[in-house]
């Protein structure tokens, strides 16, 4: 049995707050409705919901105008890295 295509998910780079990047995360990778918004919840749903692969694309840098976004969005990343080594269907790429 094939695996179905890799599909790509690029997080744009406008978005403005860690509320706004998670519930981007969840509604573009198909986490359920009790997705709990914190990185706990993040590792779960990516290390076990994420069924088919996917790609998502985390842009280099924020163009929302907040200078600690980068910062506060680390975290985010890696624990999307981490969870990529566990889960063979996720794959994370940087973007532009």
């Amino acid at each position: 049995m094939n695996m179905p295509e890799e599909r790509r998910v690029v997080v744009p780079s406008s978005l403005t707050s860690l509320d706004e990047i998670y519930t981007f995360l969840q509604e573009s990778l198909d986490f359920p409705s009790y997705f709990g918004r914190n990185l706990n919840a993040l590792w779960d749903c990516a290390t076990s919901d994420i069924t088919n692969p996917v790609c998502v694309v985390w842009p280099k840098r924020w163009d929302s105008g907040n200078p600690y976004l980068w910062w506060k969005a680390l975290p985010v990343l890696n624990v999307l890295q981490e969870a990529a080594e566990e889960n063979e269907r996720l794959r994370i790429e940087m973007g532009g």
